[in-house]
């Protein structure tokens, strides 16, 4: 691998766990842990999911039991402040993830010879500031 390469992948790593879509993240992780009702709801969520995923994967349907267990479980993980903010702040964090990834695969269609407008085919689609002389954040 090119150790530019590497290096900038080292750094969009740090700057991802930096960003405060990823600090939110752990803080709200962190808080389920600490509460016991959302950390005993998310485990009972977590053994649910397995053995549903492990019926499917059989080919096995759901039984009437199964289903009931699906449904109080995701109406009391539904229901609970800590867990609603770990899932938004898991939505955001995505989001982000998945525009980052929309930049690095527009990389493979990124044109340099294009100096009359380098927004045009630049991967961060005109999010950069075309006056620092490299595809970059906006100030």
């Amino acid at each position: 691998m090119d150790s530019e390469v590497y290096i900038k992948a080292c750094e969009l790593a740090q700057a991802i766990a930096n960003s405060p879509e990823a600090v939110e993240l752990k803080r709200a992780e962190q808080e389920i842990r600490k509460d016991k009702v959302a950390n005993n709801l998310t485990e009972r969520w977590k053994k649910v999911y397995e053995k549903v995923s492990e019926l499917q994967r059989n080919g096995q349907p759901l039984t009437e039991q199964d289903e009931r267990s699906i449904e109080f479980i995701e109406a009391k993980v539904e229901n609970h402040p800590l867990i609603l903010e770990f899932i938004d702040a898991q939505h955001k964090f995505t989001e982000m993830l998945e525009g980052i990834n929309e930049v690095l695969s527009g990389a493979l269609t990124f044109d340099t010879d294009d100096q009359a407008d380098p927004c045009i085919t630049c991967p961060s689609r005109g999010g950069c500031d075309p006056t620092a002389g490299s595809c970059g954040t906006k100030n």
